[in-house]
């Protein structure tokens, strides 16, 4: 077994193994996918073992992930791709909300020399209550070892629409549009019949936006640069009933034929998983991914099947942008115990704590057990009478819980109104 084989089967090792206590209060989660995978990219198609492992790191207003995917054929290792992603936002100011995004990456292959990309990208974020919002921004993208493409200015902007509740008959659906153009450089060698440019000797057979680069000798011409564009429009649905998830993207990819091969025009794609508990999961999907031009891949068909593991409970998010805690919170509940104890009961997902306070507990923060994927509970004894309370989560800001009647306290803040009945 060579050093690429010892360090994927180490990392996967790590992931499954539970977090210590000190580590997890830092909001550190993992999981692993392995299974049956089958790709084709129009030279050979590959049938292998796929191992996807990830870990995530989760702060208030910050976020780290890192994420990479193995094909293992044959005892040798098909393809590696990798990239870790970090994202900071500010606090959300009546709705809006500023974002930082910054992701790096590495693609392998046994067949070429792969890729790397750094790429950099800022976002407004305005937040329409519970059920929607919008964004829009900009940034630049630096791909090495690609041959034809030396960076590009990237635009993108999305909208997002969430239907249902997650404890209703249907679930809940969450729909997602994207735009994002792609403007960069594009150069390929004159003698390279291959290249998507068509570039000739003459100036006359090369496109209007093109131009010939001259070598330092000054015997002629050895390659056109041009200047060129694509945008892609992509639409999303997640939907979440029960134990069941199921994700689909379709797509459509604008620009003329010296951008975008007639392979890349349009793609879908889906995946379904059925959880089997809070840490076990079947997954299954296929499709159709275009090329990525930035990273040197091409378009490729892939179907696959295996089984998802995660050391801690896994809360799936299908909003393509951070959601800020004041957004989280679905459902906030009070029920009656025995013995003078009343359990409070939040529903929230993608967290990793969550915590109330009070006048009942003299406004000393008191943390809920997780009970399930988007379940926490906590019981406290409250007599009858009328309380304050706020909640917050991952140590966020505090806010009134929702569902509940608000007032303002002496801190220029809001609090719920609880009132337990006689």
């Amino acid at each position: 077994m060579d050093e690429r084989k010892v360090a994927i089967l180490m990392l996967c090792t790590a992931l499954l193994v539970p977090a210590p206590r000190e580590l997890a209060a830092q909001l550190v989660s993992g999981r692993l996918e392995a299974g049956q995978y089958t790709v084709s990219d129009g030279v050979l198609p590959v049938s292998a073992m796929r191992f996807a492992p990830s870990f995530t790191f989760d702060l208030p207003h910050a976020r780290v992930t890192a994420q990479g995917a193995a094909l293992l054929s044959e005892q040798n290792l098909q393809v590696a791709d990798g990239i870790v992603s970090g994202t900071f936002t500010s606090p959300t100011v009546y709705g809006v909300r500023a974002e930082m995004i910054g992701n790096a990456s590495r693609a392998m292959d046994q067949r070429s020399l792969g890729s790397d990309q750094v790429d950099v990208q800022t976002r407004v974020h305005v937040l329409f209550r519970q059920s929607g919002g919008m964004w829009f921004g900009g940034g630049v993208a630096k791909p090495w070892r690609v041959a034809v493409v030396s960076s590009a200015d990237v635009l993108d902007g999305g909208v997002w629409g969430k239907l249902g509740e997650s404890a209703a008959t249907f679930g809940t659906a969450t729909f997602t549009a994207t735009f994002t153009n792609f403007s960069f450089s594009k150069v390929a060698s004159i003698r390279d019949t291959g290249s998507t440019l068509a570039c000739a000797a003459a100036p006359i057979s090369m496109p209007a936006s093109a131009t010939l680069l001259v070598s330092d000798n000054a015997t002629g011409a050895t390659a056109c640069e041009r200047q060129s564009r694509f945008g892609d429009l992509e639409g999303s649905m997640n939907w979440e009933v029960g134990p069941l998830e199921v994700n689909a993207q379709t797509g459509y990819r604008f620009g003329d034929s010296y951008d975008v091969t007639p392979d890349s025009r349009r793609w879908s794609s889906g995946r379904a998983t059925i959880r089997l508990n809070d840490r076990v999961a079947i997954i299954g999907g296929g499709g159709r991914q275009p090329a990525l031009p930035l990273r040197g891949l091409p378009a490729r068909s892939f179907g696959m099947a295996g089984l998802e593991i995660a050391y801690s409970p896994v809360s799936k998010s299908a909003v393509p942008v951070s959601m800020p805690h004041a957004v989280l919170v679905k459902k906030f509940e009070m029920q009656p115990g025995t013995g003078g104890m009343q359990k409070i009961v939040i529903r929230v997902g993608g967290v990793e704590t969550v915590d109330v306070m009070g006048d009942f507990s003299d406004w000393i923060p008191l943390t809920l057990v997780r009970r399930g994927r988007d379940l926490w509970e906590l019981n406290v004894p409250l007599s009858s009478g009328m309380y304050h309370i706020n909640v917050r989560v991952d140590n966020g800001p505090w806010m009134a819980p929702p569902g509940l009647p608000t007032m303002h306290d002496s801190f220029s803040g809001d609090v719920g109104l609880i009132v337990i009945p006689k």
